[in-house]
């Protein structure tokens, strides 16, 4: 009895000291559960790796990398526009993966990060509350019939909602005229503080019009909601959403496979099925999907995003906090016009 105590305890410390051997990849993501826990479970069930995934927004991930800079507790950063996460590029590690040459952004012209889809945005518009043709574009979304029915998200919280505030700066301009368009759709926006709020409540019937990603506007659309994608007539941006490794990881060679596996055609299909357009030039976009090269583009420079990030952030807060200032201004102008 007591040889069986004995080797009872021997293959308990042999099981346990197996177990904390086992390499953990810690991830940072800001994704959906459902992809979070796609790509953790085929990842582990290929290599035997344990993904640890930790999730928040953009931003706050961004925070936290800025954070433990000098003592990572992360390694890789799972999605995340490339316009918000290019303000911690030199916190990044560098790497090509082995599928670049199928890629169809590739990761050898900026090795910091490495697209994983392509993102166009766009305005989501429930069927039964928005006729066809009614909004074309983003000019349409100014109509004062719409005030109170737009939906957007924060971009001080939301990364999306940061590339989207970016497209409409690049349909417009960076400077004067794209922000007076952005003072005037304020006018008639309603905020919110999460980006799933937003598609959701459009399919609901709660509002009319939102600002979203294809891929949410697919995934109800694909399941009955009454719900459709307008491509804007001024342009929009095929923003790429990417995985990063991060500088100092304490598995950089897990860290490396896994971006490897994420942009493998095997998994780059599992996203396609899902309602993202692939970063492949090997995998078709799902069904629906007009081809990239007809989906009229705007001048979208995320690095510019990224290099005047905050102070974009402090002109939208003030517009945001003074919209009603900012409205009897434009009531005053309408007043007294310039021929």
């Amino acid at each position: 009895m007591r040889k069986v105590h004995l080797l009872f305890i021997f293959l308990l410390i042999i099981s346990l000291a197996l177990f904390s051997a086992q390499k953990v990849l810690v991830v940072y993501s800001p994704a959906q559960p459902e992809l979070n826990n796609l790509v953790a479970r085929e990842f582990e069930k290929k290599y035997g790796i344990k993904v640890q995934m930790v999730t928040a927004g953009t931003g706050e991930l961004i925070a936290r990398i800025k954070a433990e800079a000098k003592n990572p507790q992360a390694d890789v950063m799972f999605t995340g526009g490339v316009d918000s996460v290019a303000s911690i590029k030199d916190l990044l590690e560098e790497y090509v993966t082995v599928n670049d040459p199928y890629l169809t952004d590739r990761s050898k012209d900026h090795p910091w990060y490495t697209a994983l889809y392509l993102h166009p945005m766009l305005i989501i518009y429930n069927t039964e509350l928005v006729k066809p043709g009614e909004v074309k574009g983003w000019r349409d979304l100014l109509n004062p019939k719409w005030k109170g029915k737009v939906l957007m998200p924060d971009p001080r919280r939301s990364g999306s909602a940061f590339g989207e505030l970016m497209i409409m700066l690049g349909a417009f301009g960076k400077y004067d005229l794209g922000w007076d368009y952005v003072k005037r759709l304020v006018q008639n926006l309603v905020i919110v503080p999460k980006s799933s709020l937003t598609y959701k409540y459009v399919v609901n019937g709660e509002y009319p019009l939102g600002l979203t990603h294809e891929h949410n506007i697919y995934h109800y659309k694909k399941g009955g909601a009454p719900v459709d994608a307008i491509y804007p007539i001024e342009g929009t941006a095929l923003r790429p959403d990417a995985v990063y490794i991060i500088k100092g990881a304490k598995h950089l060679e897990e860290a490396k496979l896994f971006v490897d596996f994420v942009t493998s055609k095997e998994m780059q299909e599992k996203f396609a099925e899902m309602g993202f357009r692939p970063n492949r030039i090997d995998v078709k976009p799902p069904e629906g999907f007009p081809p990239a090269d007809q989906i009229k583009t705007v001048d979208y420079d995320p690095f510019w995003g990224a290099i005047n990030r905050q102070n974009i952030l402090k002109r939208w807060e003030y517009i945001v906090t003074h919209k009603e200032e900012i409205a009897k201004l434009y009531e005053f102008e309408e007043q007294f016009p310039l021929k």
